[in-house]
């Protein structure tokens, strides 16, 4: 072979690897380190002064580090002044004095000194003193209401109408009837109120979310129910559950003084045994259902709350009992609370 030639065919070869380790070296090189990501989750969303709020960046990572190698300070009202120092703490807790709605950031820094900043915002409220009274000119009787979110609720369960003794049916006449429980727990009775059939609390007209509500007055839709609470997430049946936060707050003597808890409920099975079931918790009818179509049900069902603080528990849905032929709004009792019209 020529020299020329064998020389030409060296530097091609040499041309070659160099571009091979430059892909090489492209593909593999160190593209140096990145800022970490940082997260925060904040729980509840919304809590009044009593509550202890909580922050999480448990879910902050790191190219590099492992998460170990991590240090946090934190802003609780996002004023851009940091109420931290850097530590290691990934959770904490804050509690809030004043009302108001706050942004808070988290500041996460690796051990080469980058950092990264995440949000979350919460909305605090002051315990709850827009507390009055409604008396209702149809019979005298006098109820404690309780303004929430620029809306006013009653704070005790409705007893308007005609008591009437349980085995005789809450029927379509002239006369608004209820039930009252005989075993409550509570010592001031006429608080918890009476329960009411769907039908009986509607008044008998669907179309009126009135029903047997003072004028001016209404049974809350459900959109106006879930307006209370927050973190709502779909359940089984139809139900939205609701988190801690709105059982606390909304509770007897919790800081809003609704007072959800006055727990009234009842059904008549089948062989016209009514049973009351206050221990298990309350539910309260809503102004809205959905109506069933499937054969051979043809028929509404209601909309309600269902509160109870001993178990932790509140939802928002449809009850809908199919297959059985004991149709919700026929057999169940319930208690009413009306919010005032807008």
């Amino acid at each position: 072979m020529k020299p020329i030639a064998k020389f030409e065919k060296l530097t091609a070869f040499k041309k070659l690897s160099a571009l091979i380790i430059i892909i090489v070296a492209f593909i593999s090189c160190d593209k140096g380190n990145l800022p970490p990501v940082a997260k925060l989750v904040a729980f509840p969303a919304a809590g009044d002064t009593t509550v202890l709020f909580d922050f999480s960046a448990e879910g902050s990572a790191d190219d590099r580090n492992y998460p170990i190698g991590l240090v946090f300070r934190w802003d609780f009202n996002g004023d851009g002044i940091w109420d931290t120092e850097y530590s290691k703490t990934n959770a904490i807790a804050h509690k809030y004095r004043v009302s108001g709605k706050y942004e808070v950031k988290v500041d996460v820094k690796d051990i080469d000194g980058l950092t990264s900043i995440a949000t979350d915002s919460i909305e605090v409220y002051a315990y709850n003193q827009d507390i009055d009274t409604l008396t209702d000119p149809r019979d005298g009787n006098r109820y404690r209401i309780v303004k929430i979110k620029d809306r006013w609720w009653m704070a005790e369960n409705l007893r308007y109408g005609t008591e009437i003794p349980t085995d005789r049916e809450q029927t379509d006449n002239d006369t608004v009837e209820f039930y009252r429980n005989p075993y409550s727990k509570y010592k001031y009775v006429d608080s918890i109120g009476g329960v009411y059939l769907w039908y009986e609390s509607m008044n008998y007209r669907r179309e009126n979310p009135q029903g047997i509500c003072p004028d001016g007055w209404h049974i809350p839709a459900k959109t106006e129910w879930e307006s209370l609470f927050t973190g709502g997430k779909q359940g089984i049946g139809g139900y939205y559950y609701y988190d801690l936060y709105s059982v606390q707050y909304y509770r007897e003597n919790g800081p809003s003084n609704l007072n959800l808890d006055l727990s009234n409920e009842a059904e008549r099975w089948k062989d016209g045994f009514f049973a009351w079931s206050y221990q298990f918790g309350g539910g309260f009818w809503s102004s809205d259902s959905r109506y069933i179509t499937d054969p051979p049900y043809f028929v509404y069902y209601p909309y309600e709350c269902y509160f109870n603080s001993l178990t932790l528990h509140i939802s928002v849905g449809c009850w809908v009992n199919l297959p059985s032929n004991d149709h919700t709004p026929l057999t169940s009792y319930l208690s009413v609370r009306c919010i005032k019209d807008n």
